[in-house]
């Protein structure tokens, strides 16, 4: 890096819009990481329909329905469990009698150490319980989770309080869209698996709410957004403005990347010495805004080489965040159910694998997701098209009923090679969708 390079940077209008966006906002969750046990906490406080938080019983139905539209090959108690509490029955039904508890603790092994099954959704009134194993972890498997099944229903089975309850056993993992498709299969059918994105519909519904002056949803907007990929308009302007620094500015980013090693204790008196240590400075003064540039880096890049070596892509094709980019194959668009309102029926998602990734390398997966919802009826027969992608997508025709289902096609791609990889996969789901159309 040159110092030209670094003064070119420094005035660059965007780093200064960059500097103002990122300040610390009025939202808790900005400034602190919960721990799995505040997470437990914080969500059954949301799911309490007599909470502070406005939302009455709204969120347990978003939970349940959630549930069910992910609940396509479950078997014994969550299939017979949804096929009673279908999405109609779920938005008709009252569930204030309902609470998350904590206090129904059930001893189970985990990975050889004791831990507690201390989650659980009841009903007094519609008589369910529901079981969430909160943050699961990839670690576990289907002879693990029938363990914790027979270990709900040993306590279940000795009270009969619970005798006439309907059971369901949910998993919830943040990080569910980061597993593989074997270590997905390796949980079995047993339990129900679900991701936070389930509360971005509690979240909208908050915001709503706020914009009518009901500051009480504040605290569960703030924490619904923070579990799902629902950026603010400030955090996507964040994101962009720290993607085209990125990419103006190639030189300034490595060398903030390679600061990502050195703490303040490593500081000499050269140090702090030329362009390198002005720098330095900077990094310690914004370190925030320093980690989302280095962390951008492998994003922008990879949308700017989709670009370079597919010319053909419109700016409609491509969406990206912090970690993730996501593209719809050209020949997708035509079978959108409606280009105004509707969202891609098939794309592309390379997402970071944050497990794997360091400042200096980032691994990224690529997954492909299909929107059964969001196909034409006029333009194609969506169970047709999908047994003809199987052919090409292995598992696909899998869990027909499922809103969404995803396909992993890559797994810890360094970013050459998930552009690479993405260019060959939008090409084979553009010749499948020519082929079915002939």
């Amino acid at each position: 890096m040159e110092s030209e390079d670094l003064y070119a940077f420094l005035s660059d209008p965007n780093l200064v819009e960059l500097i103002e966006q990122n300040k610390v906002t009025d939202d808790f969750f900005d400034v602190f990481d919960l721990t799995e046990n505040q997470h437990s906490n914080l969500l059954a406080w949301c799911m309490n329909p007599n909470e502070g938080h406005s939302q009455g019983d709204a969120v347990i139905k978003d939970f349940l329905e959630a549930g069910y539209a992910v609940s396509s090959g479950t078997i014994w108690d969550n299939k017979k469990f949804f096929a009673k509490w279908t999405p109609g029955k779920i938005r008709t039904s009252s569930f204030g009698a309902a609470f998350v508890t904590r206090e129904l603790s059930i001893e189970v092994e985990r990975g050889g150490k004791k831990g507690r099954l201390d989650l659980f959704l009841m009903d007094p009134q519609n008589k369910i319980l529901v079981t969430i194993e909160n943050k699961a972890g990839a670690s576990l498997t289907a002879e693990q989770l029938e363990k914790y099944v027979q270990a709900v229903k040993a306590e279940v089975s000795s009270n009969k309080v619970f005798a006439d309850y309907d059971l369901a056993f949910v998993v919830l993992d943040r990080d569910l869209k980061d597993y593989s498709q074997p270590q997905l299969d390796a949980l079995g059918k047993r339990w129900t698996l679900l991701d936070y994105n389930w509360l971005e519909a509690s979240a909208k519904r908050a915001r709503f709410q706020l914009a009518r002056d009901k500051n009480a949803a504040q605290l569960l907007v703030a924490y619904c957004q923070r579990q799902t990929e629902w950026e603010s308009p400030a955090e996507k302007r964040t994101s962009e403005l720290a993607a085209d620094l990125a990419i103006a500015h190639p030189s300034v980013i490595e060398a903030l990347r390679g600061l990502r090693r050195q703490s303040v204790l490593d500081w000499r008196l050269k140090t702090l010495e030329g362009a390198g240590g002005e720098l330095t400075l900077f990094d310690a003064q914004h370190r925030l805004v320093c980690e989302k540039l280095v962390g951008i880096r492998g994003v922008a890049t990879i949308v700017q080489q989709l670009r370079k070596i597919m010319p053909e892509l419109k700016q409609e094709q491509i969406e990206s965040g912090r970690i993730w980019v996501s593209v719809v194959p050209t020949d997708a668009l035509a079978l959108m159910r409606d280009r105004e309102d509707g969202y891609w029926p098939m794309y592309l998602t390379l997402r970071q694998a944050s497990k794997v990734s360091r400042p200096d390398a980032p691994k990224f997966n690529l997954n492909l997701l299909w929107a059964r919802g969001e196909f034409s009826a006029s333009v194609c027969d969506e169970p047709a098209l999908r047994e003809h992608f199987d052919k090409d997508f292995p598992g696909l025709k899998h869990f027909a009923n499922s809103d969404y289902r995803r396909i992993t096609i890559a797994e810890h791609l360094d970013p050459a090679e998930a552009v690479k990889t993405t260019k060959a996969t939008l090409d084979t789901m553009n010749a499948a969708i020519r082929s079915y159309s002939r």
